[in-house]
């Protein structure tokens, strides 16, 4: 099993796509909240091929939950299809948070330095946020204006 080199829970999907049986692709869709109507225009767009048709039907949960796909999710979609021996394919992961730069706090020490930190997200972009290095934290030097960045 290979994962492809995707960020994300979308590295597991051709994994999961090529494990799932036949017979079992579209109870799989419903329990991931797939409306009927979408399983059956996947299967004709995907002329009935089962890995297609499951690869197709992740893309578009991913795309419709955002930060709610999950491997939780995903896992317990897959329990519950029947498809627990797959759902071992999915392995919990730690948020990756990298530090990207550090800045100084002012010349009159008022505030404390702070690193940026990049953060993937469920797209191909990522978000940045600054934060409080965790040795810089004292109560004395507590902004809250931080917390609306």
């Amino acid at each position: 099993m290979a994962n492809r080199g995707q960020q994300g829970i979308s590295k597991y999907f051709y994994d999961i796509a090529e494990e799932v049986p036949a017979d079992k692709w579209k109870d799989f869709a419903r329990k991931l909240q797939m409306q009927e109507v979408k399983i059956g225009r996947i299967e004709v767009e995907e002329n009935g091929m089962v890995k297609e048709c499951c690869m197709k039907v992740l893309h578009q949960w991913r795309m419709k939950n955002g930060r709610k796909a999950t491997p939780e999710v995903l896992r317990k979609a897959l329990d519950d299809a029947e498809l627990g021996d797959i759902a071992e394919i999915i392995k919990e992961e730690p948020e990756v948070r990298m530090p990207v730069q550090e800045t100084s706090g002012n010349s009159s020490g008022a505030h404390p330095p702070t690193t940026q930190y990049s953060q993937p997200s469920s797209g191909d972009s990522k978000r940045s946020y600054t934060g409080l290095q965790p040795e810089a934290m004292d109560c004395e030097d507590y902004d809250d204006s931080l917390l609306d960045l």
